[in-house]
């Protein structure tokens, strides 16, 4: 198995061509032809995924969290796009291509947390769904159960029906999701001014942690490429949240 045959193979789940005009999903580190035959799925790219990867013979890493996301002008041996490179390891992120994409972070995290009746946001970047009529700090509690997580909420009385859903940052989705109907937004991590617009629109903001939302989507793509695969063996990384998010 090629590197490149699983990156056609994302490509065709979750198009590179509709990430974020902001982002940089793609083919970031070797080579096309390099060996795939052991891949190595995490959250984020860091020095210690690098080394998991060599550790456990991967020779690819599929990550979500861009391991080169702006202009870089130098490579030192902190830099795990270089450290993956001297490993022999090639690296293909898929972001916001994974975001946005049928089946992607947003839809995961809804099936995780119980949601129903799931469509897609006017925008396409964020997921609705339905759930049973309860309260903003019950559907925390239920949402913390199924995360593993603390959550956090805003407005905790508040009754919720509709729940927006858009793992990681995706407080600034706050108006949009409020537009649509829905009762809360459910994201990974907000900014002050945030809780605060959210207090000023009466819609209930939680968040679950940005590892935490994410993740469980990260998981979903191991096993769907494994199952598209069997030839090949998929591994999820041993990566936890950051400690100081713990």
């Amino acid at each position: 198995m090629l590197a490149g045959e699983i990156y056609d193979f994302l490509d065709s789940i979750a198009p590179f061509v509709g990430q974020a005009e902001w982002d940089n999903s793609g083919f970031l580190v070797g080579e096309r032809n390099a060996c795939a035959d052991r891949v190595l799925f995490a959250l984020d790219a860091t020095p210690q995924v690098v080394a998991e990867a060599k550790e456990k013979g991967c020779t690819l890493l599929v990550t979500h969290h861009p391991i080169l996301f702006s202009a870089v002008k130098s490579f030192t041996e902190h830099n795990p796009a270089y450290l993956a490179a001297k490993a022999g390891v090639a690296v293909i992120c898929a972001h916001t291509s994974y975001d946005f994409a049928a089946g992607g972070v947003a839809d995961v995290l809804c099936e995780t947390v119980g949601l129903t009746d799931v469509s897609a946001s006017e925008c396409g970047e964020f997921r609705i769904g339905k759930t049973q009529p309860v309260s903003a700090e019950a559907f925390a509690k239920r949402v913390g159960t199924a995360l593993s997580a603390p959550v956090f909420a805003a407005l905790p009385e508040k009754e919720l029906r509709t729940v927006a859903v858009c793992g990681g940052a995706g407080a600034s989705f706050l108006q949009a999701a409020k537009a649509q109907g829905a009762d809360a937004l459910l994201t990974g991590e907000a900014k002050h001014h945030e809780w605060r617009e959210a207090q000023a629109l009466d819609i209930a903001l939680l968040c679950a942690g940005h590892f935490e939302t994410e993740h469980p989507a990260v998981a979903a793509l191991c096993d769907r490429v494994q199952a598209a695969f069997p030839q090949i063996t998929c591994i999820l990384s041993d990566q936890t949240a950051p400690a100081c998010l713990q």
